[in-house]
């Protein structure tokens, strides 16, 4: 059964990616903290958010099982309509644009990007993004090293670090307050705090 669009007005929320740099401690501070989150992709190995988000038919095609009997209190959305049909996703619309989305989400190459935009449109004003390295570690792209085979290896790092500039710009115009918790992001854009300064 289809979740009704949660209302997450005056609610802050965590972004949580799956960058190299994702601790253990850093996601212990997001399960303590009374916040909503937000899994991007693979994160649902770490931690049960409150939403499960991917934007790519073939992630769910791989993960979905697992995501289910790890999260089952999870909701799960997506932008792929085919996804949303054959799974039985929740579907936000989404738009080939840049920047932050009024309406719809703009897709700026990649889900963490997408993922904020779904808490704005939600309703959130206050958004921390962890895990959110857009860079390579020791060799990783993400804590848990490469994604299984079959699915999208490539990161564009630089394409979407370009992109997130106006999605921050436009985040400023409508008063929303992002945060980048992720220690050393490559990611310039937002203010960093560590996460336990803003959570606790």
């Amino acid at each position: 059964m289809k979740a009704p669009t949660p209302n997450w007005t005056g609610e802050t929320v965590v972004v949580v990616c799956a960058g190299p740099s994702l601790s253990d401690e850093q996601l212990g501070i997001v399960k303590q903290a009374k916040v909503k989150t937000i899994g991007v992709n693979t994160t649902y190995f770490y931690l049960q958010p409150d939403v499960v988000y991917a934007g790519d038919l073939m992630f769910w095609k791989v993960h979905l099982a697992r995501i289910k009997a790890q999260c089952p209190k999870s909701q799960l959305w997506t932008t792929d309509s085919g996804a949303a049909e054959r799974y039985q996703l929740n579907r936000q619309r989404g738009g080939n644009r840049d920047g932050l989305g009024l309406n719809v989400i703009h897709m700026n190459g990649n889900s963490g990007m997408q993922a904020l935009n779904l808490a704005f449109l939600w309703g959130s004003r206050r958004i921390l993004l962890l895990g959110m390295d857009m860079r390579e570690i020791g060799g990783k792209k993400h804590r848990h090293g490469d994604h299984e085979k079959g699915l999208v290896q490539s990161q564009c790092f630089d394409e979407w670090i370009k992109k997130a500039e106006q999605v921050a710009k436009d985040c400023k115009t409508h008063s929303c307050e992002v945060i980048n918790a992720t220690p050393n992001s490559a990611l310039p854009w937002f203010p960093f705090k560590p996460i336990d300064t803003v959570l606790i």
